[in-house]
């Protein structure tokens, strides 16, 4: 057969291998293009080449469909050669592309796709366009096969792994850009946009395509600030509860402990046991955050948030005062850092009336006394919890002769009054509390000489 190869000029080594192996064959095959220049006319001897051949081989590539291609070109004159390509025209994809960037005229046929050894199926498919003919140089052939087949696997393999390298670099990207994005989230969660903030970490990890599941430290990121919602979480009478926010949060801590364990484990349990106890606040009956803080210390025996928050449910029940103060002393061992929840620790132990019982003047002598150990450790005390301590211990209070005994009683005189001055320095009281204050200070110098 005459055969005219359409190929684009990258595969120009692949066509000269194929055009060895089908001369072998016995075709005779034009593929002499060198001559054309973009924007010349197609030479006349290319046109007569096309309108003169028995068949034509199209090596399909990105290149080859590309609009305003050469092999385009060639293919139009083609299909005035022949109006239907059956039987005529092979199409051969020797590079990914895909199908629906063929041109239309190349529908009607089926797009050769070589499997195994490429250039045993190409010749078969060109001698299933007309009587095959005398075959002859079959060593050579073979030869020229193995050229052929050498040369398609390589140009697969760059192929594909140029595919898998992009494929990473996006993958890649796309975490980059996510990381990003729940960096901005998570420094919003920690400035009280806490459902904001955990509504764009679930869209971040959610909308990940299966094969490439969100990053660990995304994961990580989205958990925290569950966490953090539900050590901060507030409820609003009327507004808000407790367990509409409970809801927003502690299943995304549920799922973290499908891939986590140790300490990490430990602190994401304590936290579905606050969920549970905030939830028990509402009135919800059934609760039993202590069962998840029992599970958080067998994971963590010294984990913070587990002693800390049963240490507060526990200052809820008449007669656990003792049983509280252990679980705060175990919360805050091992120097807890800040950033494990030490600010946390503290405003539970200043968040409810310790004992959960009626004696004023022993539970502003306890305030006092976590006052004192806030201060020798040089930790930050809340404005409103130094505000309690003036209105439950160390101001007006200290006009009630029990109340005085019991504060007075506390510390020894010097720590007394180094606590006082600097819970309350000259320069920061206000005129309407200058008056008990002097007092005050002068209950405490006295003793301490």
């Amino acid at each position: 057969m005459k055969l005219f190869l359409s190929y684009p000029s990258a595969q120009r080594d692949l066509a000269e291998s194929l055009t060895l192996a089908l001369e072998a064959e016995g075709h005779e095959v034009f593929i002499d293009r060198a001559d054309l220049k973009a924007g010349q006319a197609f030479h006349q001897t290319l046109r007569e080449a096309i309108l003169g051949a028995d068949g034509m081989l199209f090596l399909v590539t990105p290149e080859s469909v590309a609009p305003g291609s050469y092999a385009l070109a060639e293919l139009n004159i083609a299909q005035q050669r022949w109006r239907r390509p059956g039987g005529h025209v092979l199409p051969v994809m020797v590079v990914a592309t895909p199908i629906a960037a063929l041109p239309i005229y190349l529908s009607a046929v089926t797009v050769l796709q070589p499997r195994g050894e490429a250039l045993a199926e190409i010749v078969a498919a060109v001698a299933r366009l007309s009587p095959p003919p005398a075959r002859r140089g079959k060593l050579f052939v073979a030869a020229a096969a193995l050229v052929l087949v050498a040369t398609l696997a390589l140009g697969t393999a760059a192929w594909h792994q140029s595919e898998q390298r992009a494929a990473e670099q996006a993958r890649l990207d796309t975490e980059t850009r996510d990381l990003a994005r729940a960096t901005s989230a998570a420094e919003l969660c920690d400035s009280g946009g806490h459902a904001v903030a955990l509504a764009q970490l679930n869209e971040l990890t959610t909308r990940q395509p299966p094969l490439h599941p969100p990053a660990a430290k995304l994961l990580d990121t989205r958990e925290d600030c569950a966490m953090r919602w539900l050590r901060d979480m507030r409820a609003v009478v009327g507004k808000q509860t407790f367990g509409e926010q409970v809801v927003q949060a502690q299943p995304v801590l549920v799922q973290g402990l499908s891939r986590t364990g140790g300490v990490r484990a430990a602190d994401l349990r304590a936290h579905i046991g606050w969920g549970e106890y905030l939830r028990g606040r509402d009135g919800i009956s059934g609760v039993n955050p202590a069962a998840h803080w029992k599970r958080a210390l067998a994971d963590d025996a010294g984990n913070v948030y587990a002693n800390a928050m049963w240490a507060r449910q526990l200052l809820d029940r008449p007669g656990h005062l003792d049983e509280a103060r252990t679980r705060f002393a175990k919360a805050l061992a091992g120097g807890v850092t800040e950033s494990r929840g030490r600010v946390f620790v503290r405003a539970l132990q200043f968040g409810a009336t310790l004992g959960g019982n009626a004696d004023a003047a022993a539970n502003a002598a306890d305030d006092v006394v976590l006052a004192d150990e806030l201060r020798r450790g040089a930790e930050l005390i809340r404005a409103d919890h130094r505000d309690r301590l003036w209105g439950r211990a160390l101001g007006a209070p200290m006009f009630d002769a029990e109340t005085r005994a019991a504060v007075v009683k506390a510390l020894p005189p010097p720590k007394m009054l180094a606590t006082f001055v600097w819970l309350f320095p000259a320069d920061g009281v206000s005129d309407d509390r200058r008056p008990i204050w002097r007092f005050a200070r002068h209950r405490q110098q006295r003793p301490a000489g």
